[in-house]
């Protein structure tokens, strides 16, 4: 039938072209999210999201959830580093409703990040956040990032 492994000579069933149309479906989207970010564009951001939206991490005091839970969480980091911007390194499509991205964040730490007052240092973090899309929304989301990392570099815990 052909080498599998390029796909020549493979007879595709018709849940196959779906899952491949909602993986590619799903990647857009989700590069429009990074896109709302890097444009500080809260609305941008939320439209790409469920209204039931849940996005946890052991970084974030509580996870969020729903529009208003992510409007606060959009502020509070676009506050914090009003240059933030991340670079997507990878992304890649998990299935048929999941999109896996590495990213690299970089900012500078000019409004208060939660309870923690401006340090005007620069910060850069690696993180990867697994998003699971419904209906062709973010619907929840895993972010994974050192805040330690994050938190030495603006000063606020010692370097090693």
């Amino acid at each position: 039938m052909g080498d599998d492994s390029t796909g020549v000579g493979r007879v595709w069933h018709e849940s196959e072209k779906e899952a491949a149309v909602a993986g590619h479906d799903n990647l857009h989207i989700v590069r429009e999210i990074f896109a709302a970010w890097n444009a500080h564009d809260v609305e941008g951001f939320l439209r790409r999201l469920d209204t039931k939206t849940t996005w946890e991490s052991d970084a974030f005091p509580v996870p969020f959830s729903g529009h208003e839970g992510a409007r606060q969480f959009f502020k509070l980091y676009v506050t914090a580093f009003p240059d933030l911007h991340f670079d997507i390194e990878q992304i890649l499509p998990a299935g048929d409703s999941h999109v896996v991205v590495r990213w690299r964040s970089t900012g500078t730490h000019h409004g208060p990040l939660a309870d923690i007052p401006a340090t005007h240092r620069t910060a850069s973090n690696h993180g990867c956040t697994l998003m699971e899309m419904k209906s062709g929304k973010a619907a929840r989301a895993w972010v994974f990032f050192d805040n330690a990392h994050l938190l030495r570099q603006i000063g606020v815990l010692p370097g090693r």
